[in-house]
């Protein structure tokens, strides 16, 4: 006869004829992870949802019951759902993306598994986490390595587009020594590349580690475990590395912008004293 125990455990009892055996069964629950924006308003979404929330941590609001539906919605755009069906979770998405800053077009998506298990121990897999668990905690630390995951992916596309932006400057400078961009256009990359690095340092906090992963060893198991199957660190690094060549090529690229500006003023300095000399020749010849 199946049946749910207190903490949502589905399970039948069996009767081999001496003794009743309650066997629980392994329940996988879906959470997907989506980079809405640039940043979400924490204040203004947890006056606005429709679910209940449970609690609030540094960057993040988490809604809901682990039992059935939990959002964790992080303060550097990103959105995770946990045991919703796609309807519904478009649904919330759409609603949350509207508060978003600078929104993305198309949201970007990590998708993942959370298998419920009491009879196994925790263990991480690539497309599934297995706990003993219902527990808030180990589903919320699953949920930000998650989020982590996809925002680094949008900051790599992005950093993508910075580098190859640069490329266009160093190959102009290595071909003819000159800056084959307007100004205009080279100050835009430096201040994307800026952003994009304060982004990663003041809000993604990759550096970071959950409250919760101090008081409960399983809930640090499990954030260690995920961290390292998808290669937070490793990824951090490499963007850490390209984050650092933008970095030193803007500084190049503002020195010779601002020589190149400096040079055009002198030379309008020397152009306006030519005039200044031709006039007054003109004063004293022909008039």
């Amino acid at each position: 006869m199946p049946f749910t125990n207190r903490k949502g455990f589905l399970g039948f009892a069996r009767n081999d004829g001496k003794k009743v055996y309650w066997v629980y069964m392994a329940a996988k629950h879906p959470i997907s992870a989506h980079y809405l924006a640039k940043s979400l308003p924490l204040g203004l979404i947890e006056k606005r949802n429709e679910l209940a929330l449970m609690t609030k941590r540094r960057n993040a609001l988490i809604f809901g019951r682990p039992q059935s539906q939990m959002m964790i919605v992080f303060s550097f755009g990103v959105v995770v759902l946990y045991d919703f069906d796609a309807k519904h979770g478009a649904r919330v998405l759409k609603q949350i993306a509207k508060y978003g800053e600078e929104p993305v077009v198309t949201p970007k998506t990590e998708e993942y598994a959370v298998v419920v298990d009491p009879a196994s121990k925790i263990s991480v897999d690539f497309d599934n986490v297995v706990i003993d668990d219902v527990d808030s905690d180990l589903v919320y630390v699953v949920a930000e390595v998650l989020a982590q995951s996809v925002a680094i992916e949008y900051v790599e596309e992005k950093v993508s587009g910075i580098v190859e932006r640069f490329e266009k400057v160093t190959a102009g400078l290595e071909r003819g020594g000159r800056i084959r961009m307007r100004d205009v256009e080279v100050l835009r990359t430096i201040g994307a590349g800026r952003s994009i690095t304060h982004y990663v340092i003041a809000q993604l906090a990759l550096l970071d580690k959950p409250d919760s992963t101090w008081e409960d060893k399983d809930v640090e198991t499990t954030f260690v475990a995920m961290r390292k199957m998808f290669e937070l660190e490793d990824r951090f690094r490499a963007l850490e590395f390209r984050l650092n060549f933008i970095q030193d090529t803007s500084e190049l690229v503002l020195d010779l912008i601002q020589n190149r500006r400096a040079v055009r003023m002198e030379l309008a300095i020397i152009y306006l004293f030519v005039i200044d000399i031709v006039l007054v020749l003109y004063e004293l010849f022909l008039k």
